[in-house]
C-alpha cells in the first residue's frame, strides 16, 4: 500500500492485500474540513508536537462517504445486504435531529464588566464506535447564508492512525495520515447522515440506491 501522490483533502484509497479502505488524512490544515485538535481546540502541527491523546476532526462530506462505501463494495468490507439494511432504514426514518432540537440562547443572572452574560446552546450527538472513532452530528450556523445546518464529523484518535514515528514530533510538510474506518464505523456515519436531517436523509436515500444500482 503506498500513500497517493498528489495532495487533496482526505482521499479514500484501497488495500486489497488486507480487505480494507484506507482515508488519507491531512495533518496540517487547521482552517479546513480536517485539523487535529488538542482538548477541543485546533493545534498548530507544523510548530507544536503531537501527542497522544490528540485527535483528527474530519467534517465528512456526502461524496466522501459514497466513495467510502463504493470501495468499500469493491473490496468486499460490506456488501449489497449491508447497503439494503442501511437504506430500508433511511426510508423508515421520521424524526431528524434539525427537527427535534434547536440552538438555544439563554439569559442568566450573571454579569460581566457592566454586561449581562447570556449563553449560546449547541445540541449535539455523540456515539462512540468502540476505541475507533467518535461520530458527531452539530447545528451550526450556515457560513454563508441564513439559518443553521446539520454537519457530520468522525473525530479520530491520533493513535488509531498509521504514521512513521508520530507521537512526539510536529508534522511534516503536507503530512497525511492512514485510517482504515472498519466496517461498523461506515455503517454508523450513515446512520447519522440519515438522522441529521428531511434532506441529508433524502440524499443519502439517493445515494445508496445509486450503489445498489451499480451492483446490479
Amino acid at each position: 500500500m503506498v500513500a497517493p501522490n498528489d495532495f487533496t483533502l482526505v482521499e479514500v484509497g484501497l488495500d486489497e492485500e488486507r480487505g480494507r479502505i484506507v482515508c488519507w488524512l491531512p495533518l496540517t490544515k487547521p482552517t479546513s474540513r480536517v485539523r487535529v485538535k488538542r482538548e477541543g481546540k485546533p493545534i498548530a502541527t507544523r510548530k507544536v508536537p503531537l501527542q497522544p491523546e490528540d485527535e483528527i476532526e474530519w467534517q465528512v462530506t456526502y461524496d466522501e462517504l459514497e466513495e467510502m462505501l463504493r470501495k468499500a463494495l469493491t473490496v468486499g468490507l460490506i456488501c449489497s445486504v449491508d447497503i439494503e439494511g442501511l437504506l430500508h432504514i433511511a426510508k423508515e426514518q421520521q424524526e431528524f435531529f434539525d427537527e427535534k432540537f434547536q440552538a438555544l440562547t439563554e439569559p442568566s443572572t450573571q454579569e460581566f464588566a457592566g454586561f449581562e452574560v447570556w449563553w449560546q446552546k449547541q445540541p449535539i450527538l455523540r456515539r462512540d464506535v468502540g476505541r475507533e472513532a467518535v461520530i458527531q452530528l452539530e447545528i451550526r450556523h450556515k457560513q454563508r447564508a441564513v439559518g443553521f445546518q446539520t454537519m457530520v464529523f468522525a473525530f479520530v484518535p491520533l493513535q488509531q492512525c498509521e504514521a512513521s514515528n508520530l507521537i512526539g514530533r510536529t508534522a511534516r510538510q503536507n503530512e497525511r495520515v492512514c485510517w482504515a474506518p472498519s466496517k461498523e464505523v461506515l455503517s454508523v456515519l450513515v446512520r447519522a447522515f440519515i438522522i441529521a436531517s428531511r434532506t441529508h436523509c433524502l440524499d443519502i436515500t439517493e445515494t445508496l440506491e445509486r450503489l445498489l444500482s451499480a451492483k446490479d
